[in-house]
């Protein structure tokens, strides 16, 4: 199942920790120790590679070793990820980071702890018989895509770029149908479907210089005030998790993730896999400095200017108002 539902319902809505010991898997609570605390995780879409660094971090016991015993609660097209973390029927979750700051903007009460990915896997995908080489090539087509979502107003109102806009279907019959239409999709898998069904398709990342969010793990201002050091065990378990399960073995996690659908391939897992790699979405740039787990307040900075400029925020915010930094991995 692919998860283009996910960018209807949510339109609104970064280095390795150092690791010493690595490949010596943590024990678990032994008898007698303290008990672990209960953590409630919302995901935004149903178990997937996607979500591989949670079920690293709780298949290899990441999470016990912090003391946490870790509930990742599913999503689907109907999560609503934000609002369950703000009235506390999770402690933490995940998102987009811009849906984050216009949540914030307009008054709720949630807020950043840590970058899931350092950009979003959001992309075009497009018949390679018809390529794209970056998204102004998308002047004057027809674009199936979430309506309201944030980068079309980017390229709109900052880039100046026009294109027709249908609405995001949760399928791919219509590109299927016709080489030269192009769609809304996650680099990390609507590309494994469609050329599993035969076509020969590009995928171009809508992430670039002029807009590029971060996915995030966040907490509501409740939780994060009440247990500030559950939030960093958790993030730190979580950052640990994804670079294991990005660098090392991820059979530990993908086992997990297909004992919960039986639909996940092994190919799929590993295309997934090799794509958030290949685009360095968890990782980062090196060379700008980025890594996994990274929050910048410059980069914050930058992204809750560009909403304004293209008007989607109900009121002026501040950095301070929807990031922490301090659960963040040192750096070196």
């Amino acid at each position: 199942m692919t998860k283009l539902k996910l960018l209807i319902a949510s339109s609104i809505l970064g280095l390795a920790v150092v690791i010493t010991g690595c490949g010596k898997k943590p024990d678990a609570a032994l008898p007698g120790s303290p008990a672990l605390v209960k953590v409630r995780f919302q995901t935004d879409w149903f178990p997937q590679p996607e979500h591989g660094g949670y079920y690293q971090a709780l298949a290899k016991g990441y999470y016990a070793a912090e003391g946490l015993d870790v509930e990742i609660l599913p999503g689907g097209p109907n999560a609503q990820v934000m609002a369950s973390v703000a009235t506390g029927r999770a402690d933490l979750g995940m998102t987009n980071g811009d849906d984050v700051i216009v949540a914030v903007a307009r008054g709720l009460p949630i807020k950043m702890v840590g970058a899931e990915m350092q950009r979003d896997p959001q992309g075009i995908l497009f018949h390679t018989e018809h390529p794209l080489r970056d998204l102004k090539d998308l002047e004057g087509k027809t674009v199936m895509a979430g309506a309201g979502s944030t980068w079309i107003q980017v390229l709109e109102k900052k880039l100046g770029v026009k294109f027709n806009l249908v609405p995001l279907l949760g399928d791919l019959a219509r590109f299927m149908n016709n080489e030269e239409f192009v769609q809304q999709c996650f680099v990390t898998n609507e590309p494994f479907f469609a050329r599993q069904r035969g076509a020969k398709v590009g995928a171009l990342l809508i992430a670039s210089d002029s807009y590029e969010p971060y996915r995030v793990m966040f907490t509501s201002s409740e939780f994060l005030g009440k247990h500030s050091e559950i939030v960093g065990k958790f993030v730190r378990a979580s950052v640990r998790g994804w670079v294991d399960y990005l660098s090392g073995d991820p059979a530990p996690a993908n086992q997990l993730l297909a004992a919960k659908r039986s639909d996940l391939s092994p190919e799929f897992m590993a295309y997934s896999i090799k794509a958030m790699n290949d685009y360095q979405l968890v990782s980062g740039d090196p060379k700008k400095g980025e890594a996994a787990g990274q929050l910048t307040a410059a980069r914050l900075e930058k992204q809750i200017k560009l909403l304004q400029e293209v008007g989607v925020l109900d009121k002026p915010v501040a950095v301070s108002d929807v990031a922490t930094f301090e659960f963040l991995p040192k750096t070196h």
